[in-house]
């Protein structure tokens, strides 16, 4: 038998540097996964740091959220959380705070970007007014620029919620203007270099969709992040009349057929936008519905009372790794066929819970890939079990498949 020669430089160096891609489990695939990070997070018990963040399980971080006033000048709603906190007091550095740490955090995982989000559900009433005067979009274009060179992120995610709606006071013209909007900003980003990334999160259903010219705003889109959950929510004013799931992947068997991710993304297809600019939403977290009647034994499409039980001051939401440490045990597990999603119910305290496991991730993921979307974004990446972040996980390596 030969002796074998022995391994070059070469060949060492690109044996190492496979092993260093297998450990960091880089994306095998061109699909996205882009997560939120609230800033909120870092003051929940427990505590969710951005460094405990696992950027091998993400191509993009969302990052939530700031806020822009009626003129364009971008504000930042937690500048403690933000840029402030630090635990070095020896280096000197232009911002602290969750910023200086995804941008550390880049600097070691190279594949990873991150983008500022702008709006959100309760800082999204400036909107309007901003979209409808040019020098203000001009002035906001200007700043995103500017933002995102100071504190080193790769773009901006619009997170208006939602064109004319006249609760976040909307009105009707906010359908062209948001069109005007994103126009000015893609014009401002796209020139700079390297050029900046615009997204936005979008609705998922047809009240909010249809208030957007989604024909035209996708070409001046990187891509959209569909917001698709929150279809059936635990409001006794709500649209939901009976227990309904949170994010059914087909339309349920009781309410409007367009709740559903499936609808909304074939509705956003027709529209002629890009499978492949199109992120489905997935939750990593549940609804609870309390009061539930006894029409049926599992409490789906029940009567019901108003928000069950939450994991922390969030009205009737349970988070991922909550339902799954402290609810499996005790509840009944069931699972929607006709929907492809499971859901929790307790007969003696009467409630209904709605929520994705890892099976039903899986599911939607294979449903992207079936559709060629351009991949997943989860609302919201701190609520996932750790230390494995399992719903990532079952995510990626669906993805990955």
């Amino acid at each position: 038998m030969k002796n074998k020669p022995p391994l070059s430089i070469k060949n060492i160096f690109y044996i190492l540097t496979l092993l260093l891609l297998i450990n960091l489990n880089l994306f095998s695939s061109d699909y996205k996964v882009v997560g939120y990070y609230p800033n909120w997070a870092i003051y929940r018990n427990p505590a969710f740091k951005p460094h405990e963040i696992d950027p091998s399980l993400f191509t993009h971080i969302n990052y939530a959220f700031s806020k822009v006033d009626t003129q364009g000048n971008i504000i930042l709603f937690d500048p403690w959380a933000d840029i402030e906190w630090r635990n070095d007091w020896q280096t000197e550095k232009p911002f602290w705070g969750n910023f200086r740490v995804l941008a550390d955090m880049k600097k070691k995982h190279p594949h990873l970007k991150t983008l500022i989000s702008i709006g959100g559900w309760t800082l999204s009433d400036t909107f309007s007014e901003l979209a409808s005067n040019p020098k203000a979009r001009k002035n906001f274009a200007k700043n995103i620029v500017k933002f995102c060179k100071q504190y080193e992120f790769d773009g901006v995610d619009l997170d208006w919620e939602y064109p004319g709606f006249a609760d976040h006071s909307g009105r009707p013209e906010d359908k062209k203007n948001f069109t005007l909007l994103l126009a000015e900003i893609h014009t401002a980003i796209k020139a700079v270099n390297p050029p900046l990334l615009l997204t936005i999160a979008a609705p998922a259903g047809p009240f909010h969709y249809k208030n957007m010219e989604v024909a035209h705003i996708h070409k001046y889109l990187d891509w959209l992040n569909l917001m698709t959950y929150d279809f059936h929510e635990p409001w006794p004013n709500s649209d939901t009349t009976v227990t309904n799931h949170n994010a059914p992947l087909y339309p349920p068997e009781h309410g409007p057929s367009s709740f559903a991710a499936s609808e909304a993304i074939n509705y956003y297809l027709s529209q002629g936008v890009p499978p492949e600019k199109l992120l489905m939403g997935l939750a990593l977290y549940g609804r609870s519905f309390s009061g539930v009647g006894n029409v049926n034994d599992t409490g789906l499409h029940n009567t019901y009372t108003g928000p069950g039980s939450a994991t922390t001051q969030e009205v009737g939401m349970r988070f991922f790794y909550d339902i799954k440490q402290n609810l499996l045990n005790t509840y009944q597990l069931h699972w929607d066929e006709r929907c492809q999603v499971p859901y929790l119910y307790h007969p003696q305290k009467k409630e209904f819970i709605s929520f994705d496991n890892e099976t039903s991730l899986q599911i939607k993921c294979q449903f992207i890939k079936k559709m060629n979307l351009g991949g997943a974004m989860v609302w919201e990446l701190t609520l996932d079990q750790r230390p494995g972040f399992d719903a990532m996980r079952a995510i990626t390596n669906e993805l990955n498949e």
